[in-house]
């Protein structure tokens, strides 16, 4: 951990404490206590900036877990994903490109984001809107890993585009409230195709050795340079509301750290 540079980890404020200096003036203290696992604690390199691994927990950790522990992505093997102009989009567009080298078709809710989503490294941009046959004049024979973050709304999509022998991830669920219902098992069975679920927060808790080795090598592919991050830093919590403003806006790209002096 560097003094003074931005933390991958979540920091709990103490209460104000106040003691008398050498002058008999009151000085506020605030507190900041930082406890994590031991499992989840991992060395930064120092090819690494410290605003790159405050940013790599969340986007390239998933990345790895869902392409290489999930999906287990080999070499040759095309994948696709909604909402792909966006950090995660990008951590996946590039781990993709490390593990299988093949076609990476990012998915956009509209044309707005295409150039975003081709930034991060996507091959080919089609919109929700073009529908699954926009991803079959790409790919006739289906897509091997579908990554979605959207729940259950696209999971008719995802299964119109899998080849057999698809893996289907489904990591999110935006809309809040319960998700619509799962296809009927005889759909995935006829298919060939596999569904599963991720969650990385319920990860930390239950799997955190796994959790830590993907971080692990999401650093070791930052320090060599295999995949980049675009960072913004901004200075002090207050200056978080208008990130998330930019974010809801869809004016905000890259991932945001916070940094507490």
């Amino acid at each position: 951990m560097r003094r003074g540079e931005p933390l991958a980890l979540d920091a709990a404020m103490e209460p104000a404490a106040k003691r008398r200096d050498d002058r008999g003036a009151n000085v506020e203290l605030r507190l900041i206590q930082v406890v994590v696992p031991s499992a989840l604690a991992i060395a930064v390199p120092d090819a690494v900036a410290s605003e790159q691994a405050a940013a790599a927990p969340l986007v390239f950790s998933t990345a790895v877990l869902m392409l290489e522990e999930f999906v287990r992505l080999r070499p040759g093997e095309s994948v696709l994903m909604h909402s792909a102009g966006g950090g995660v989009g990008s951590a996946v567009a590039q781990v993709a490109a490390v593990v299988a080298d093949a076609p990476r078709i990012g998915v956009v809710g509209d044309a707005s984001r295409s150039d975003a989503a081709a930034r991060a490294g996507w091959n080919h941009v089609v919109t929700t809107g073009a529908g699954p046959a926009a991803v079959r004049e790409l790919l006739p024979e289906g897509v091997d890993a579908v990554l979605d973050p959207t729940g259950t709304v696209n999971l008719d999509f995802d299964l119109e585009v899998a080849a057999p022998g698809a893996r289907v991830v489904l990591f999110g669920n935006p809309a809040g409230g319960a998700p619509p219902p799962l296809p009927p098992v005889g759909r995935l069975i006829g298919g060939n195709v596999g569904l599963f679920g991720f969650s990385i927060s319920s990860l930390r808790n239950t799997r955190p050795t796994a959790v830590a080795a993907a971080l692990r090598r999401s650093l070791a592919l930052l320090a060599i340079g295999a995949v980049a991050l675009d960072v913004t830093v901004v200075t002090g919590l207050e200056a978080v509301p208008d990130v998330h403003d930019a974010l809801a806006s869809r004016r905000g790209t890259g991932k945001y750290v916070a940094r507490l002096t």
